[in-house]
Formats: C-alpha cells, structure tokens, sequence
C-alpha cells in the first residue's frame, strides 16, 4: 500500500483506511478545545483594552481601596503574587 503524508495532522496515512479520517476528526476536536480556552481568553484580553483605551480605571493599591469605599469600584482584579493579608483587605473592602 502506499504511504501519504496528511498536511492537517502531520502523520503517516494510508490512504485508504479509515485511520486517516479517526486521526483527522481528533486532531480538529482538540483544536476546537484548544480554540473555545484561547476565545475566553482573548475576550478578556479585548475587554480589557477596552478598559484601558476609555480611560475609567485605576491601578494601585490606595486608589483601589478608595474607589471600593466610595462605592464606586465596578471590577476588581488582584495579582497572583498579592500578599495575602493585602488581598483579604480588598476582599473585605468590596463585600462592605
């Protein structure tokens, strides 16, 4: 039998039996996986732009903490490496 090479999933195929289209079809769903994560993602990235290009935000931590006791905070994001006792402030601060 002769031997093809698949340009969409990059294996050896024959192209005869069914392997090809089985590799095909799991190649393209992990792609569909790989692609709804990347969509979330880039939803929030656009989103975020959006924020940064209108102009209504604030960084820091005393800007964050008076925009949350005038009421006023809409969205708070916390870094990964915040300490944890500033983070629970904050958190505590946006529950009031």
């Amino acid at each position: 039998s002769r031997l093809s090479l698949c340009p969409a999933a990059a294996a050896p195929t024959c192209p005869r039996s069914g392997f090809a289209k089985f590799f095909l079809l799991a190649a393209m769903s992990s792609a569909k996986k790989a692609s709804k994560a990347s969509k979330a993602a880039d939803s929030i990235n656009a989103r975020l732009q959006l924020v940064m290009k209108s102009g209504k935000y604030s960084l820091g931590y005393k800007t964050t903490l008076k925009t949350l006791r005038q009421g006023k905070a809409k969205l708070v994001l916390i870094a990964n490496n915040c300490p944890a006792l500033r983070k629970s402030e904050i958190e505590y601060y946006a529950m009031l």
